[in-house]
């Protein structure tokens, strides 16, 4: 799990930090990477290159940046990061639930005040362990995205385009066969190759026909001739597997 911490003074930093350590010793709550950053500037700079945090607590207040603004650029990215908002106000608290933050802790807290809020961060991890595959993107910006996310991937020249329901994201680095090995080691079973160039998730086929397949955003993908019952028999082994897992 990553984490990262934002706030222009140091002592509240430090209190946030040990306050996240104390929450993590006590929940079992696996290896976490804490980065820690005294200068919002410099936080920005490291979301536009790396981003995917799973979680990010940020003071609302701090020169030169709102946390808010800050929590905006994580949106607009499409990371699946639940934010913590820390303020000795609640001014900003109404635009802050806006930005589909998990909780905003007023200055100064408790560790059970501060406990409650990482609860709430950390439901959907405990409820959903996450998958993230890592994209190199173009001027050495890496992006992690869910697995489950990717509608398909396509092959285009040096590229691979990876679609999700939010966006497009272009890799620029990887092959289609890499990309499938590591979807592979992330999802054993859930990704395919229909066709030459395309990886697809099972997960987002809505319908199978003789020639093609038919995703829930509406895209189609031809599939080999003769493959129909080969697919077919896949789609249905995995939303089998699928629906006894989830009844578990």
């Amino acid at each position: 799990m990553r984490i990262a911490i934002c706030d222009d003074q140091n002592v509240h930093l430090e209190k946030v930090h040990d306050a996240v350590v104390d929450y993590l010793a006590r929940h079992d709550a696996g290896e976490a990477e804490i980065t820690d950053y005294s200068d919002p500037e410099e936080f920005m700079q490291s979301l536009r290159k790396e981003g995917g945090w799973d979680i990010v607590l940020l003071d609302v207040c701090m020169p030169g940046f709102l946390g808010t603004d800050l929590a905006r650029e994580i949106r607009s990215r499409h990371d699946r990061t639940e934010i913590i908002f820390l303020s000795v106000s609640d001014d900003f608290a109404v635009e802050a639930f806006s930005l589909k933050a998990a909780h905003y802790v007023l200055k100064p807290f408790t560790q059970n005040q501060f406990d409650e809020a990482m609860d709430r961060a950390m439901a959907p991890f405990l409820r959903h362990e996450p998958r993230k595959l890592l994209l190199q993107l173009e001027n050495g910006v890496v992006q992690a995205i869910e697995a489950d996310d990717i509608l398909y991937v396509e092959s285009v020249a040096y590229r691979r385009i990876v679609h999700t329901a939010a966006a497009v994201y272009e890799e620029t680095r990887k092959t289609l066969s890499k990309m499938l090995e590591e979807l592979e080691a992330l999802c054993p079973g859930q990704f395919l190759q229909p066709y030459r160039g395309y990886v697809v998730n099972l997960d987002a086929i809505r319908t199978i026909a003789s020639d093609r397949l038919v995703l829930r955003n509406g895209d189609s993908i031809l599939i080999k001739r003769g493959d129909f019952r080969r697919l077919r028999e896949k789609f249905f082994e995995w939303s089998f597997r699928s629906t006894e897992e989830a009844a578990q």
